[in-house]
């Protein structure tokens, strides 16, 4: 027996000093167990954080034994594989077959037990956050807490076992600047969402089909999402955007199983189409204008939509019950499968301060389905998260400050606005002193930081990097920054694509144009050449007006990697800095990103060239690299 996993590269163990118990255990989903991993390299080093899924290897659906891990490996590695590139959708590092001698206890299954005769495990990268499920409900609105028990271990309290004033106190902070400061946040997730989701289902042709709050992570550093948890997801085509269900029919009179699902998905989540066809008498949940089983985008859409209602729905406070507490799924079961609650989902049980257009965008990804709901011509339906976004951003910019004209803060705005305006020079006296302060306080925390620094603590050097950036002087802005580039370019360069998109995130935030040439010239200078495609991703974030060779190296790789768009442009570029010596390995990877059949045929369409006269400038590229 051994606490040890080993893989092609590195050995793993369960982060005991992780979870509300000090055993690793994060959630346990439909086929996994997910615990908080650290990851060591076979022959020694620094620790890094992961996350261990163990999968079981085979599962029995319908009578019938599905191999787990042939279809892990066939369908979806390959699916996580394909989305890679994008930084919002989590990466999987490893798949482990064989957990050797590896054994652990765990009493959320069955067995009592994970080891090599019933599981396999996948690797993920660690997201240092939140769900976004446990983000509304812990984070924000503080519905539960955790209550040490003694002996290294704690109980989880929700909101209805509060006490009298623990719950009043959490009951008067759903207030107007409350909801309206969650309403600005959820819909920022939103729009964020729509992003991640545009690019999996626009340019990777792949739906997700899960999407829920569980499956959204919110990072604890920028607040940005990360989408996981693929298990479900379908590839499909430009051509038949469609994917069929694999359910067989179910008894809706019985209660849901792991080996009978009523839907492809989750429940309370899932579109109509996603559900299983009724068995033995019992009646389908909901009126049938749609064929069963038949997956698109629309569906994705619609678990959107419902994901978005909930997260503006705080159940707890808002229905005053306890049981979506404790378990959401039967929730959903004894009050949401009907026609009249599980579509057009409105925001009439919520505060009133939301934004209609948010509770139309809603209704629109949940309504109700008629006959041709997936004609793309129907405008009656979101098709695409192009348009969604659309709205979610016209919602955004249309968002009133305040809310009702009648409301008494409006009326006490009008009232004490001549004071405030006499007080202002005082708040900004105040302001400038507080800057200097916390600017001061930004450096203390960067030097005791960097006097020790090792890559596990590069989540909170983002953050230091991000304060100082926020609080410096005006007359030292670029001074910071050149310290803390210089700090990521320690050692001879070579800076990752994580500190790429700091560094790419500190110039957003430093919104001088005039800074951006010399500042990403720097960068590709220093770039990792592995991870060229990921820095170039990073960088074109950037509106550059000045002359920048490393942006437009930069945005030629982009282009060609990851937006197949531009050939022609790219090979200009690429002819343009062929000599140039600054940024040879930018060049080189330039040219290698272009030296395939495809591009070659493309270019010599478009130029008139040959393909012999491109293939011979190819090599040419080659050798002077050959010869520095």
């Amino acid at each position: 027996m051994s606490n040890e996993i080993i893989g092609n590269s590195y050995k793993y163990i369960i982060d005991t000093s992780h979870g509300i118990n000090k055993d690793g255990f994060i959630a346990i989903g439909t086929e996994s167990i997910v615990y908080k991993g650290l990851k060591t390299k076979l022959n020694g080093g620094l620790q890094f954080s992961c996350v261990l899924k163990f999968k079981p290897k085979a599962v029995v659906m319908d009578g019938k034994i599905v191999d787990r891990l042939n279809i892990f490996k066939t369908e979806e590695w390959k699916i996580f594989e394909e989305l890679r590139e994008c930084r919002s959708i989590v990466r999987v590092d490893d798949v482990i077959e064989d957990l050797g001698e590896f054994s652990s206890i765990c009493n959320k299954i069955d067995s009592g037990v994970i080891d090599k005769s019933t599981y396999f495990c996948v690797v993920e990268e660690f997201i240092d956050g939140w769900s976004l499920e446990e983000y509304c409900r812990e984070e924000y609105w503080k519905l539960r807490r955790i209550e040490p028990l003694g002996n290294g271990l704690s109980n989880v309290i929700n909101y209805h076992d509060f006490e009298s004033d623990e719950k009043r106190a959490v009951t008067l902070s759903y207030t107007y600047d409350n909801t309206l400061k969650y309403q600005n946040q959820i819909l920022l997730f939103m729009i964020n969402l729509c992003e991640i989701m545009e690019f999996a289902t626009e340019q990777k042709n792949i739906l997700h089909l899960d999407i829920k709050p569980e499956n959204i992570m919110v990072t604890r550093y920028g607040k940005e999402l990360v989408l996981i948890d693929f298990g479900r997801s379908k590839k499909v085509t430009k051509a038949n955007r469609f994917s069929e269900s694999d359910l067989s029919e179910v008894d809706y009179n019985k209660n849901e199983t792991l080996e009978k699902m009523y839907q492809y998905g989750t429940l309370g989540y899932a579109a109509p189409e996603c559900y299983s066809k009724a068995s033995n008498g019992s009646l389908f949940p909901f009126s049938s204008n749609f064929e069963q089983g038949k997956m698109s985008v629309e569906s994705d859409i619609f678990s959107f939509g419902a994901t978005f209602w909930e997260c503006l729905n705080i159940f707890e406070l808002i229905t005053k019950t306890s049981k979506f507490s404790n378990d959401s799924h039967d929730f959903y079961k004894d009050n949401f499968l009907n026609d009249d609650t599980y579509f057009n989902r409105d925001l009439s049980c919520t505060s009133l301060y939301y934004h209609k257009k948010l509770e139309s965008i809603i209704k629109k990804c949940t309504k109700r389905r008629a006959k041709h709901y997936i004609d793309l011509d129907n405008r009656d339906y979101y098709h695409s998260y192009r348009d969604l976004r659309k709205d979610l951003e016209n919602a955004k910019d249309s968002v009133p400050t305040i809310v009702k004209e009648e409301n008494t803060k409006v009326r006490n705005a009008f009232r004490w606005s001549g004071r405030m305006l006499s007080l202002f020079t005082v708040f900004l006296t105040i302001f400038f002193i507080y800057q200097s302060m916390a600017f001061r306080i930004a450096e203390g925390k960067w030097d005791n930081l960097t006097s020790n620094y090792n890559d596990t603590q590069f989540y909170k050097m983002e953050e230091i990097a991000g304060d100082l950036i926020r609080t410096v002087p005006a007359n030292r802005v670029d001074a910071t920054y050149s310290k803390i580039a210089a700090f990521t370019y320690t050692g001879g360069g070579d800076i990752s694509e994580f500190e790429g998109a700091l560094l790419v995130r500190l110039l957003q935030q430093i919104n001088n144009a005039s800074l951006l040439p010399e500042r990403i010239d720097e960068i590709m200078r220093n770039a990792n050449t592995r991870r060229f495609r990921e820095i170039s991703t990073e960088i074109v974030k950037l509106q550059v007006t000045g002359e920048s060779i490393g942006y437009d190296l930069a945005r030629a790789i982009f282009n060609v990697e990851v937006g197949k768009t531009e050939l022609v442009a790219a090979y200009e570029t690429l002819i343009e800095h062929q000599d140039n010596i600054e940024f040879r390995s930018a060049v080189v990877k330039l040219k290698n990103v272009l030296d395939n059949d495809e591009a070659i045929k493309t270019i010599a369409a478009d130029t008139g060239r040959s393909r012999p006269e491109i293939q011979e400038f190819f090599k040419s590229v080659a050798a002077k690299e050959a010869q520095s």
